[in-house]
């Protein structure tokens, strides 16, 4: 593979990491899908060797884990491995692919980009986003101005945020299920009070009842299997055509909500093509609207 600085972006499938970084890889991903089995099925190996690599791995540089820690690396990092996890992303970007980090709400926003290596989708805190972005395990991730304290986008350190617009956010409900004009608006699926808690004060102000999904629901499968088990509805973004949620019946919200969407890339990203080319496609995404006042 000939690399280059100015590498444009290329098809993520045909991207090959280099074998002395290989394991660094099986770290990251276990860190964004947070389940050794969720990694073996991405990269095609066993649980037992994904296991025992990332083990070795840990106790080669002392990484101390923590499947608790709600912001930065649960699985541990260092000022070593961090030069590691950089030394891939360089590796990556000059490939002309990146790895970018959602919710599976904000996921589908990323389809179409198959310059994209794929990261499993998973409700963070903001600050647990731009962490993992700031170590070097994600080039970028798509975040929620809903969840921002204070009102305003938090203080970078080393990163820039990018407002890219505003999302129209809906309801949606497994198929068949009854929804009559007029009547009572279904109870709304929402994830786990430690995360997305914007969003959970934006629907309850549309007079909607939730209930919270924990910290198991992260996957569209694991979504979709909750509410075909239910009558339960869950928000999502206002996307045509319809993304994993082909299955479901949507519907509106009581009152209009919008999403505020940014992008948080690394700084002196404007000097790496497949990232501005990525925020360049994001920024005309169709289903974006100008937020008023802005």
């Amino acid at each position: 593979m000939v690399l280059s600085i100015e590498a444009v972006p290329r098809p993520a499938h045909r991207y090959r990491l280099p074998t002395l970084l290989q394991d660094i890889r099986l770290l990251d991903l276990l860190e964004l899908s947070g389940t050794t089995l969720e990694v073996s099925r991405l990269v095609q190996l066993s649980q037992p060797t994904v296991s025992r690599r990332n083990r070795l791995l840990a106790h080669d540089f002392a990484l101390e884990v923590n499947r608790r820690r709600l912001v930065g690396c649960r699985y541990g990092s260092n000022p070593a491995m961090r030069l590691l996890r950089l030394g891939c992303r360089a590796h990556r970007l000059m490939a002309g692919v990146a790895r970018l980090g959602s919710d599976v709400l904000l996921q589908p926003l990323l389809a179409g980009c198959g310059w994209l290596l794929p990261a499993p989708p998973r409700f963070r805190p903001v600050e647990s986003w731009l962490e993992l972005v700031r170590q070097g395990v994600l080039d970028g991730a798509l975040v929620s101005g809903l969840e921002f304290q204070g009102g305003g986008p938090p203080a970078g350190h080393g990163l820039e945020l990018l407002h890219l617009g505003a999302l129209p956010m809906g309801l949606a409900t497994a198929s068949g299920a009854v929804i009559g004009l007029g009547s009572t608006p279904p109870t709304v699926l929402v994830p786990n009070r430690a995360v997305a808690q914007g969003l959970q004060r934006g629907l309850a102000a549309c007079g909607l009842s939730l209930k919270t999904a924990g910290n198991t629901c992260q996957s569209p499968a694991q979504w979709l299997d909750r509410l075909a088990r239910s009558s339960l509805a869950m928000p999502l973004p206002v996307l045509e055509p319809a993304h994993w949620w082909q299955p479901l019946q949507r519907q509106p919200l009581p009152q209009p909500l919008y999403m505020p969407l940014w992008l948080v890339l690394p700084t002196g990203w404007q000097q790496q093509t497949v990232l501005a080319h990525t925020a360049e496609q994001l920024q005309t995404h169709p289903a974006l609207r100008e937020e008023e006042g802005a």
